[in-house]
């Protein structure tokens, strides 16, 4: 018996090792496929109107394209990002089934999508969130540990957008730990990285519209695409402005900071989108509810079975949605301008 379990163990070392090794070695595709050019617009279709219902339909175009060519970067990419979707609004579900199986996967495609495009330093912060989570969920501390390092260098590689990636996960913890406010300490840090200067507390509460107002102005006339993509709204996240500002709320309004959670939550209005944001409705009871959802928020949660209509951004249904779907009249509007262009390509970083 003791033979047999140590064969199988050298079997299972020897499969894994050539896997990594095979990865390591890809290569990215020079010529999209017409499969994976199909594929990727049916996902972009389908995430930007909120379709969660058609997650399994977008991994099988997805899937399918990645077989036909699996050193396509795009493609791979998206696989990552389409099973963190559905890993990340589960709560959508009844029962949350697949949860484990998704964040594995998210995991290993983001993970392949790297050595395809390491120079897309949102990858980096993706699959180090991604595998946080899976070392969380499966107790696997030095999983937990080598994560959390591969978001401090991921940091490194593109600081506002990745900070908010740390921080976002660290939202879930207990108030009182040290990464939490870390996490707290991050979504400050991106304000003033977005402003390119010290915006104090004191500056911000003393006439916020007039400050998020200017704010708002200058990231859109910013000539660096990283400062426009991960602080203002793009055609990738359409509403980006408004969900970070949602989940910097709800992360002041866990650590019980009222005052400032309201001025946080009312930013999110200063977008000219706003009024188009299909998730309008939540900042307005969010402000409504505070003091209530100071104790939802501190509850725990099984990240296995969550419940609960008092979820805090990440463990809700527009995780991830909130900052990138699109009302149907946005969604016509941007594919008759995209319609218009030749070779459009939605992953730049300034669109």
């Amino acid at each position: 018996m003791k033979k047999l379990l140590l064969l199988l163990i050298i079997i299972i070392q020897s499969g894994c090792a050539f896997f990594l090794s095979y990865i390591r070695d890809k290569k990215p595709s020079k010529v999209e496929s017409s499969e994976a050019a199909m594929a990727n617009a049916f996902m972009w279709e389908q995430f930007h109107l909120g379709n969660y219902d058609s997650i399994p339909s977008v991994l099988e175009k997805l899937n399918k394209a990645y077989q036909l060519d699996p050193n396509d970067a795009e493609v791979t990419s998206h696989l990552g990002f389409i099973y963190l979707w559905a890993f990340s609004e589960r709560i959508r579900e009844d029962p949350q089934d697949r949860i484990l199986e998704n964040i594995f996967l998210s995991n290993r495609f983001f993970k392949e999508a790297i050595i395809l495009n390491p120079k897309d330093a949102r990858l980096y912060g993706f699959q180090s969130a991604v595998q946080m989570c899976e070392g969380a969920l499966t107790n696997n501390l030095e999983m937990l540990a080598q994560s959390y390092f591969g978001s401090l260098k991921a940091i490194r590689k593109w600081s506002t957008f990745n900070k908010f990636a740390l921080g976002y996960v660290e939202s879930q913890l207990d108030t009182g730990s040290r990464m939490y406010k870390q996490g707290l300490k991050f979504q400050w840090e991106i304000l003033d990285e977005c402003a390119e200067e010290k915006l104090t507390e004191e500056k911000i509460m003393k006439d916020p519209d007039k400050l998020f107002t200017g704010l708002y102005r200058e990231i859109n006339q910013s000539d660096d695409p990283k400062i426009k993509r991960s602080c203002g709204n793009s055609w990738i996240a359409p509403h980006n402005w408004e969900g970070f500002f949602l989940n910097f709320g709800d992360m002041l309004v866990k650590a019980g900071k009222l005052e400032q959670a309201k001025v946080i939550y009312s930013a999110a209005k200063i977008s000219p989108s706003y009024a188009d944001w299909i998730y309008k409705d939540v900042i307005d009871g969010r402000i409504e509810e505070m003091k209530l959802n100071v104790t939802a928020f501190n509850q725990k949660q099984n990240l296995l079975e969550l419940s609960g209509k008092r979820q805090m951004m990440i463990n809700s249904e527009i995780s991830c949605t909130g900052c990138h779907q699109m009302s149907p009249g946005e969604f016509e509007k941007r594919v008759a301008m995209l319609s218009g262009l030749s070779k459009a390509r939605p992953d730049r970083l300034n669109q």
